[in-house]
């Protein structure tokens, strides 16, 4: 008599997307002995951008994942130097707690820890909705139909937001405007000489050069070594006619110490803009699925990381006690909002106010300080400038020129500072009619300035 096969163990966590967030959730997950199935619908060799990414060094020992090193780690950079809009101004910041990543590199050891600590992936495999039963989420619908089912549901899928934009709770489906996202562009070019310059900048290679307010977004460039040069930009959609590549190419067009031959690159839509409910019964969103992109700089692997720490501590709690509600899995829309969410939304709402701004009222402002060296300090290590604004602001109006320009910064700061407190007072534990009324004020607070 042939002895029955066991049945296989019921799936603890399925997620989706393979992404960074994916990746990290997932090791976790399967290190604690859960059973963790990561569905993707690029094949294995089409997973990570094909381009280096900084990717903050704290981000990797908070999420405890090992730092680079070897090919996938590059030269590590001196410090940042931001650049004003019409390259009047130039500020050199102390230091860039970033490593310089290959984001390729990065991806296969991910997956690779994860996949050794036992989890599934599942490449070549569309997700195309959630599967619900009453207010819960209990799994997921692939492209040929068939379902899937886990205790806990996760939505790493970046900006598609596939199980989010498909669940009509709060502001989980809340369809994104144009306004917060970014369209970013990046090459990797050759070069003949060290000498290159932009604005008039004699570009050095162990320093990173961002521009800020350039076409309402930001540009870079990077010396990967030697002999190599990362060109950059990230332009607002709906705030600027031109794309990211165009300012790219033009750069690259317009130095004949570039070689034209693009080496590697790429580019594409980036969701900039203050986080979005988090849980909800038997579910999570982590990454930039659950709009976790850094707005003032288009950074997102060290936050991605990072969320999906906290993720998965708080996931493994509700899976032990098996309390996989949205009061179960609170813990993790408080922890992040805390560690990083309230300071992005204060971020994002002074990119809001600054797109009204001209490049050269920008431009004024960097040169007369009102965005200081500390400032950006603080905006390149993802924390809101809160003190020294005020502080720049009302010095300046006792005795500068164009006091306009000088209250309608003040405005932005002012605003920008309310949405912090806001943030604070994010109900600690999950209560409808407390978060409710939390989310309509926060919403009201954003559409305040874009009624202006």
């Amino acid at each position: 008599m042939s002895k029955k096969k066991p049945k296989p163990k019921p799936n603890d966590v399925i997620i989706v997307g393979a992404g960074i967030a994916g990746c990290v959730l997932a090791f976790h997950l399967a290190t604690a002995d859960r059973k963790v199935i990561v569905f993707e619908k690029k094949t294995r060799e089409e997973m990570g951008p094909d381009w280096c990414d900084s990717v903050e060094k704290e981000a990797f020992s908070f999420s405890g994942i090992p730092p680079p090193k070897g090919k996938e780690k590059k030269a590590e950079r001196d410090h940042a130097a931001i650049l004003s809009p019409d390259f009047s101004k130039i500020i050199h910041l102390d230091s860039y707690n970033q490593w310089i990543v290959d984001r390729k590199l990065l991806h296969e050891r991910l997956v690779g820890m994860a996949e050794k600590a036992g989890a599934e992936f599942v490449f070549e495999t569309e997700i195309v909705e959630p599967m619900g039963k009453g207010q819960w989420v209990v799994g997921v619908k692939k492209k040929d139909g068939k379902v899937e089912n886990a205790r806990l549901i996760v939505d790493c899928s970046g900006e598609e937001r596939i199980l989010g934009k498909n669940i009509e709770i709060l502001d989980l489906n809340l369809k994104l405007p144009e306004t917060d996202i970014v369209d970013a562009y990046r090459e990797l070019h050759k070069v003949d000489s060290k000498d290159i310059e932009w604005g008039g900048h004699k570009i050095e290679q162990n320093v990173l050069y961002y521009r800020y307010g350039y076409e309402k977004g930001y540009s870079w460039l990077n010396f990967e070594d030697l002999e190599h040069l990362d060109i950059g930009a990230g332009v607002g959609k709906g705030f600027s006619n031109r794309s990211a590549k165009a300012i790219v190419n033009d750069y690259i067009n317009s130095n004949k110490e570039i070689q034209k031959e693009k080496l590697r690159g790429g580019g594409g839509k980036i969701v900039v803009r203050r986080p979005l409910t988090l849980v909800w019964y038997g579910f999570m969103m982590v990454g930039e699925a659950a709009a976790q992109v850094l707005p003032s700089m288009g950074f997102g692997t060290g936050s991605s990381m990072k969320a999906a720490k906290i993720a998965a501590e708080v996931a493994l709690k509700a899976l032990q006690r098996k309390e996989l509600s949205i009061d179960g899995l609170w813990e993790y829309q408080v922890r992040y909002i805390k560690e990083r969410g309230r300071d992005v939304a204060a971020l994002d709402m002074m990119r809001n106010g600054l797109q009204q701004f001209s490049e050269e009222e920008a431009s004024f402002l960097i040169n007369k300080g009102i965005f200081s060296k500390n400032d950006f300090e603080k905006l390149i290590n993802a924390k809101y400038p809160k003190v020294n604004i005020f502080k720049q602001i009302d010095s300046m109006l006792k005795g500068i020129s164009r006091p306009k320009l000088m209250w309608k910064m003040r405005k932005v700061a002012q605003r920008s500072n309310k949405i912090f407190s806001h943030y604070r007072k994010m109900p600690k534990e999950y209560d409808s009619k407390k978060y409710l009324a939390w989310m309509l004020g926060h919403m009201h607070l954003f559409e305040e300035i874009r009624k202006e």
